[in-house]
């Protein structure tokens, strides 16, 4: 029984509750008394321990004198309270993440990013804080449509341009008033050694194997780079602007010689 009790604790029971709810599932049904009797919560605490849990939808009253409590079935007690425990749990990861964000963006101009939620959550925080423009490299098409929604909210308040090498091949999501441009070559060593072995391949580097997936920079303050180590997904924020004005000028120096191509939302008939 001790054991049941802390694993019912554990998932957020605390142990009056616990032992009311335990000790009505093993009698079936009972009255205070018999609440009491089986559980040892004192008697005056069964009444209102059993009210709050049937407020939870954990047991129901039959009223009478006395009251007839009645457990409901415990698959269903457990099932919501696992639900809501993992609801706090994501929740929790996600304030903590965010104030781990922002200490990081005060303290560090270089930081590393692992997890899809983290991923997200840095390139919303990026694209919300776009004061010029926001410029995005996108060489995966196969997960464009995880920041559709970013870009095209993006582009309601400021210019957007997404440089698509492969053109809008793959992508099925609008991207609001970005314009979408498809780079064409403009310089041979950048080319060579710059576009097609370092954006557009995969980098074998001390034995491990990246690829890149994505460049968001907004204006030239924010730069984050998205991509794969050995098949797990990763990025890294830059704020040091040695690297992301160096960054922006490449991908400006790509947007100037693109060829300039519809977007999805103009495609669809949009002005």
């Amino acid at each position: 029984m001790d054991d049941l009790i802390r694993n019912l604790m554990t998932l957020g029971l605390t142990e009056y509750e616990a032992r009311v709810y335990a000790a009505l599932v093993g009698i079936g049904e009972g009255s205070a008394r018999h609440i009491h009797e089986a559980s040892k919560v004192p008697r005056p605490r069964v009444y209102d321990i059993a009210e709050g849990l049937a407020a939870r939808g954990f047991i129901t009253i039959r009223r009478g004198n006395p009251h007839v409590y009645i457990p409901v079935e415990p698959a269903v007690v457990i099932h919501h309270l696992k639900s809501a425990a993992d609801a706090a749990a994501t929740a929790a990861v996600q304030g903590l993440d965010a104030l781990s964000l922002d200490a990081r963006s005060k303290n560090s101009p270089i930081w590393y990013v692992q997890g899809e939620w983290s991923i997200r959550r840095h390139a919303e925080s990026l694209a919300m804080g776009v004061t010029h423009d926001l410029a995005v490299v996108c060489l995966d098409y196969t997960q464009i449509g995880e920041f559709a929604r970013l870009i095209a909210d993006a582009s309601r308040d400021h210019p957007v341009s997404v440089l698509l090498p492969n053109g809008k091949r793959g992508i099925r999501k609008p991207l609001g008033n970005a314009s979408l441009h498809v780079p064409k070559p403009f310089c041979t060593f950048f080319q060579e050694n710059i576009f097609e072995r370092i954006y557009c391949g995969p980098l074998s580097v001390d034995g491990s194997t990246f690829l890149l997936e994505y460049i968001f920079i907004a204006d030239d303050r924010v730069c984050m780079i998205v991509y794969r180590e050995d098949g797990v997904r990763n990025a890294v924020v830059i704020t040091l602007p040695f690297i992301t004005c160096v960054q922006r000028q490449f991908v400006n120096r790509m947007i100037a010689s693109a060829e300039r191509i519809e977007g999805p939302a103009r495609a669809e008939g949009g002005p």
